[in-house]
């Protein structure tokens, strides 16, 4: 009977051990090492948060809150990646990207703005075989705005897309710690 209690309690110890349910573990960053004396370091910096959405003629919102943006770039402008991102939950996920976006910094922190930019889309190649980011114009962002502060990301754009609607999104994430 006393080897059955330790046998059970081994178990339950174990048990209560193995947290492990599937999901990916998300470990958020204290510190952004990604930015020095308002300069990008060339470290792709990825955040994890909050997207709304709002579809401005029918007054509708989409929130994704598993929204992932990643950051790339150095010295002088950088790319941002948004991953699986969607303007309404019947939406397919898309890998988009504004790329080459100057930026203005200071300390730990960067500010960007565009007027107007066209995302690229990460599609099939017209040649077959693999994929690339593809300039689509049916998506022109404007009103572009975003900063890093610290471990905090904010974006936001409006994107008029013809004959679906007028979009406004909004971003809020944390910077994450990518193993």
């Amino acid at each position: 009977m006393k080897k059955f209690f330790l046998l059970l309690f081994a178990a339950a110890a174990f048990a209560a051990c193995n947290d492990d349910d599937g999901e990916p573990k998300i470990r958020y960053a204290t510190i952004n090492d990604g930015i020095v004396n308002g300069l990008m370091q060339g470290i792709n910096m990825h955040f994890y948060g909050t997207a709304t959405v709002t579809e401005e003629q029918q007054n509708s919102t989409y929130t994704d809150n598993e929204a992932y943006f990643e950051f790339a770039g150095g010295p002088e402008n950088f790319s941002l990646y948004m991953h699986k991102t969607r303007f309404a939950a019947n939406m397919p996920p898309l890998e988009m990207k504004i790329p080459h976006t100057a930026y203005t910094g200071d300390g730990n922190s960067i500010a960007f703005s565009e007027v107007s930019i066209v995302p690229e889309v990460n599609l099939p190649n017209s040649t077959g075989g693999g994929y690339s980011y593809q300039p689509m114009p049916a998506y022109t962002l404007t009103e572009v705005e975003g900063s890093i502060d610290g471990v905090n990301c904010r974006v936001s754009f409006i994107c008029n897309v013809p004959k679906l609607g007028t979009y406004r999104m909004e971003y809020e994430g944390k910077l994450i710690i990518k193993e």
